[in-house]
């Protein structure tokens, strides 16, 4: 009997420059990564319904529509990018040019229009969101000016790079696309880095100036390395960040993070949306008129959240020690 051919027989490789096979396989890997990472993101998008759907006050059910468009968006990502793939590798495989042809030809495909859509649209909820966060933490007008500026001149290059990519004869290297498409993702891109350093950088300072009496219990939910890296987004920054460095490099290896950056855009409001609804999210006034011996967080156990001299750091009391009395500020 004869033995079936192997694809590991070096006969069977594809002729292809390297550099063409190498942007092929990031295309390919980068659906997969994303794929991946849509996974985590429906387990985030769980956590948090479930968290906003529990909370008995409701204070929370504004973040409803944020959450849900956030994950379904990202969804229609995924699945777009799933789907063009298989255009390329699979049902057009004789395209002229092979997959790479199709993939650097069909740019102003329905389905790759459609991902591009949606990952703009992602991307502002996203950062719209975390510049509000900077708002509640830093509380100054010129740094919520400044980041507002950012995404505005982001959005309108993202509409424009979305509207030449829809036209009939645009391809991937066509320079009226490379024109628009440069500045939105370095804008972008940079907003990311920004609104992480910005979050970063207020956390860090709170940190240090908790108090030192506070409970294990509080300084987990506050002081705590996981506390820091969910309320700055610092893996959607440095993602971003790794993004913008390999495209100004005009490497490939940026092709392997679009898909991933599409769901972090989602999964970073949700975790921080999450901590909001628990009460562990940090503000401007978490610190405020705050001493060792008049501080309490929520969640403290043997404490009653009301006695005398005690104050709910959650939902800050200046002037009076009852919480959610008229003088309360929430947090976020």
């Amino acid at each position: 009997m004869s033995s079936a051919p192997t694809a590991a027989n070096s006969s069977y490789a594809t002729n292809e420059p390297a550099d063409q096979l190498w942007f092929e396989q990031s295309v390919n890997a980068a659906v997969y990564i994303g794929a991946m990472a849509w996974g985590l993101h429906a387990a985030v998008f769980y956590q948090v319904m479930q968290a906003i759907v529990q909370d008995k006050s409701r204070r929370h059910y504004r973040w409803l529509p944020l959450v849900v468009i956030l994950f379904v968006l990202a969804l229609v990502n995924i699945c777009c990018n799933i789907r063009f793939d298989e255009l390329a590798w699979i049902d057009d495989r004789n395209y002229p040019g092979g997959p790479i042809g199709f993939l650097t030809g069909q740019s102003s495909h329905p389905l790759n229009i459609a991902s591009v859509a949606t990952s703009i649209i992602v991307l502002f909820f996203a950062d719209l969101f975390l510049i509000y966060r900077c708002h509640v933490l830093w509380n100054k007008l010129y740094i919520t000016l400044v980041l507002s500026a950012v995404l505005l001149a982001s959005t309108v290059f993202s509409i424009l790079h979305c509207i030449q990519a829809a036209k009939p004869t645009s391809g991937l290297w066509d320079d009226d696309l490379l024109s628009l498409s440069v500045p939105y993702a370095s804008l972008a891109m940079s907003l990311n880095i920004l609104l992480s350093l910005c979050l970063s950088w207020r956390l860090f300072d709170y940190r240090r100036r908790l108090p030192t009496s506070i409970t294990p219990d509080a300084a987990r939910y506050y002081g705590s390395i996981e506390a820091l890296i969910v309320e700055s987004a610092l893996p959607y920054g440095l993602v971003s960040l790794v993004f913008v460095v390999l495209y100004g490099l005009q490497s490939t290896a940026a092709n392997l993070f679009g898909p991933l950056l599409v769901q972090l855009e989602g999964i970073a409001p949700g975790l921080i949306i999450m901590r909001m609804v628990r009460g562990h999210s940090w503000s401007s006034n978490t610190l405020r008129q705050v001493g060792p011996s008049s501080a309490v967080f929520r969640g403290q156990l043997g404490r009653q959240m009301n006695a005398p001299g005690f104050e709910d750091v959650s939902m800050m009391t200046l002037g009076n020690n009852d919480v959610g009395t008229k003088h309360g500020a929430e947090v976020a």
